[in-house]
């Protein structure tokens, strides 16, 4: 993950898990920042209004945009995977 390569970092876990056998006991996270979530995340009045829209709306739309860009990442990457093992990545059962 690099610095900033997303707005909101929700859902990694289930991407990352992919990466290693068991996940659970193997992903962790570490940040330069700590933070103690003590209401269910939101986006809030993040970000600047536009063309009458709330602010939230604009970060919403960027997170879905970069969430889909990472996906794609992730995609291109576990085919790649699956290649230079010879697997055909048609035949997989993961994804």
């Amino acid at each position: 993950m690099i610095q900033n390569d997303l707005v909101h970092g929700w859902g990694l876990d289930f991407a990352l898990r992919k990466c290693v056998e068991p996940a659970h006991e193997k992903i962790g996270v570490v940040d330069a920042h700590w933070i103690v979530h003590q209401t269910v995340p939101s986006l809030g009045n993040q970000g600047q209004a536009d063309s009458g829209k709330a602010p939230w709306e604009g970060v919403r739309k960027r997170c879905r945009k970069e969430w889909s860009m990472f996906q794609d990442r992730m995609a291109t990457a576990e085919r790649a995977y699956f290649v230079a093992m010879g697997i055909d990545p048609h035949n997989s059962t993961a994804g």
